[in-house]
């Protein structure tokens, strides 16, 4: 039964990544109270989550009083599309992304689970992944259809083991003190994005506030953080 739960509606990224993690299948999709596991060993608990991590904060919150809980959460860094017939699947065309992702981008999502990121048990495992997303749709009016995603190689990946290690999304070019506006500049986000990074990293403690300019707060790295 566990094992139909977990196949039933999962998506290739998703499937692939937890074959790649954990490649005997012994330990996937176990159950844990009323939450089924991805992956469950003696060294704890491992999620995948490939979407929204919102989705994952009742899950989240029933496993991290009792168990060491890592969370790997994939980000494409370079995607190549694959458009494809509708009818027969045959890829007609393809196209590289122009964008490229980082681990700064994770902040997006980190934002809806920062009350549980301060939980000692709590683990991530940021991995920036080289795609192809095959798509169908896409005409005049640049809509489509996303079918699924599949792994092409592993770019990179960031591993966030206590709180000091959020000060490794705190890039070392930045002078202080800084700015939401220079952190963008830093790490290539939009100011919007910057300063949904900026309330995270000051949520866990990995930056202060010393005071204003303007209307934007002055960060500083906190220095107890970096000494741990």
């Amino acid at each position: 039964m566990a094992t139909q739960i977990g196949i039933y509606g999962e998506k290739t990224l998703h499937r692939e990544l937890k074959w790649m993690i954990e490649p005997t299948g012994a330990y996937h999709e176990v159950p844990v109270g009323k939450h089924i596991a991805d992956i469950k060993t003696e060294s704890g608990i491992i999620e995948i989550q490939t979407q929204s991590l919102h989705r994952l904060r009742g899950k989240l919150a029933a496993f991290l009083p009792d168990y060491i809980v890592t969370l790997v959460y994939p980000m494409p860094h370079e995607k190549l599309i694959l458009w494809m017939d509708a009818e027969n699947g045959e890829i007609l065309r393809t196209r590289r992304s122009p964008r490229r992702g980082s681990y700064y981008t994770a902040f997006r999502e980190l934002y809806y689970i920062k009350h549980l990121l301060i939980s000692e048990n709590l683990r991530l495992r940021l991995i920036l992944l080289d795609v192809s997303e095959r798509r169908i749709g896409g005409g005049w009016r640049k809509r489509y259809h996303k079918i699924d995603t599949d792994i092409r190689s592993v770019y990179g990946e960031l591993a966030i083991n206590n709180l000091a290690d959020y000060q490794l999304l705190v890039p070392t070019m930045l002078s202080e003190p800084f700015t939401s506006r220079s952190y963008a500049a830093a790490t290539g986000l939009n100011m919007k994005d910057a300063g949904v990074a900026l309330n995270v990293l000051y949520h866990v403690g990995a930056v202060e506030r010393i005071g204003k300019t303007g209307n934007m707060y002055l960060y500083v790295r906190h220095t107890r953080c970096a000494s741990q």
